[in-house]
């Protein structure tokens, strides 16, 4: 399944004058201290999407929503977009797709435990006669960003890194394409203390 293409339309404006103290609050500048973090993160990510959009044209709508560039630019952006991840990649997908700012009304990412799916990875691993592989796991996370687009983490006991690009390699073997409702766009791989040591594509 593959991400929607996101549909923007253009609110209207008041023609009365504003003061100029009124004026410059509602600048499309960069956020205040006061703005909370997802819309941070929206304005961050429109930001970077337009900065995609003028170096690549209308092509980058496929590229970037469709086929999940912004959720995969989104890992490499740090705090900026660590806040809420999913209106990170609303603004970067907005902008991509040359729509005005439309920042989300809450938070977007939405993180929730998975024990199923770590199970299911655990059997494989056994299966694969590498049952240990599975034991460095002790918990699994969707979560949801923007449309249908997703990413999954996996908590571990791992704290060397190439150890932990290693263990999303294999579970990027498991995952195998198979998303189910949505589009899984990658495994971040976290340490004991939730801190990301490893990512992979899926």
């Amino acid at each position: 399944m593959t991400a929607g293409m996101l549909g923007v339309s253009a609110c209207g404006t008041d023609s009365a004058p504003q003061p100029t103290e009124q004026r410059a609050s509602n600048s499309p500048g960069q956020p205040s201290d006061k703005t909370p973090d997802y819309r941070r993160a929206y304005a961050a990510g429109y930001e970077e999407g337009r900065k995609v959009y003028d170096e690549g044209g209308k092509g980058a709508a496929v590229r970037e929503v469709v086929h999940g560039g912004c959720a995969r630019r989104a890992l490499d952006a740090g705090a900026r977009a660590e806040k809420d991840r999913g209106s990170w990649v609303k603004g970067c997908q907005d902008a991509v797709q040359d729509a005005p700012k439309e920042p989300p009304a809450r938070a977007m990412s939405k993180k929730e435990a998975n024990p199923s799916l770590l199970k299911d990875f655990r059997a494989w691993a056994r299966a694969e006669g590498d049952g240990a592989l599975g034991r460095h796991a002790d918990q699994l996370f969707t979560v949801k960003l923007t449309g249908s687009d997703y990413d999954v983490e996996v908590r571990t006991d791992y704290t060397s890194r190439s150890q932990a690009k290693s263990f999303a390699r294999a579970f990027a073997d498991w995952w195998d394409g198979d998303d189910g409702r949505g589009v899984a766009r990658s495994v971040l791989i976290l340490d004991g203390h939730n801190r990301r040591i490893a990512v992979q594509s899926l």
